[in-house]
């Protein structure tokens, strides 16, 4: 090592090439050389464990997540479900739905009355619902349904007896806004206010019909 400094191995001091030998250790006392270098290696080794520790924590801290890159993940909006509207009234009840009806000239009214007896009679089971009672200046008309729905006209001579020869009843059907029977080449039309009789194309009386009751 001769021509170069050298650092003394016990103290760490830079000595004279030409000394040869450490003069700073030369010129202590056997204990307190010794002490120094101790002292050195425990600041060499204080020195080096700061480094590691450091290095350490570096290391150990986290990292931040990496921000997202790429399309946005595609979503599919769910279907809701079909909702029904509800009326209620104010107390939450639901307020009962009342069926319509249509209005019918045979349909049995609260204002519907008994067939008079002198029809009732000639009618199958002797009782019937009055849907017509009117009369002309010669006749008085009825018409009349079963409690099996059936339909009868009856014609009586006005003021007059019943008898074969003053009166008939006759099965009837609904026909627009009135009542139609038919006897062989008769046909007997209630409707209208009126009372009209044919025979075939001829028509044998058309009279006013006034409802009765």
């Amino acid at each position: 090592m001769a021509g170069f400094p050298w650092t003394c191995a016990q103290c760490g001091a830079v000595n004279d090439p030409a000394a040869g030998r450490c003069g700073t250790c030369g010129g202590l006392a056997p204990g307190r050389a010794r002490a120094r270098a101790l002292w050195v290696l425990l600041t060499l080794m204080l020195v080096a464990g700061l480094a590691v520790g450091g290095v350490l924590l570096f290391t150990g801290r986290p990292r931040p997540a990496p921000a997202a890159s790429g399309p946005f993940p595609q979503y599919t909006t769910p279907v809701l479900p079909t909702t029904r509207t509800v009326v209620t009234t104010a107390n939450g009840v639901t307020p009962p739905v009342t069926p319509s009806v249509t209005p019918s000239s045979t349909t049995t009214t609260a204002k519907d009355k008994p067939c008079p007896p002198d029809a009732a009679r000639y009618l199958p089971g002797g009782t019937g619902t009055a849907l017509l009672v009117g009369q002309t200046g010669k006749s008085v008309v009825t018409i009349c349904r079963t409690p099996d729905g059936r339909l009868f006209y009856d014609g009586q001579a006005r003021g007059q007896a019943a008898s074969g020869d003053t009166h008939i009843t006759l099965p009837a059907e609904a026909s627009g806004d009135g009542f139609v029977a038919v006897n062989g080449d008769y046909r007997y039309q209630v409707g209208g206010g009126r009372l009209v009789v044919s025979a075939g194309s001829e028509v044998l009386s058309n009279e006013e019909l006034t409802t009765v009751g």
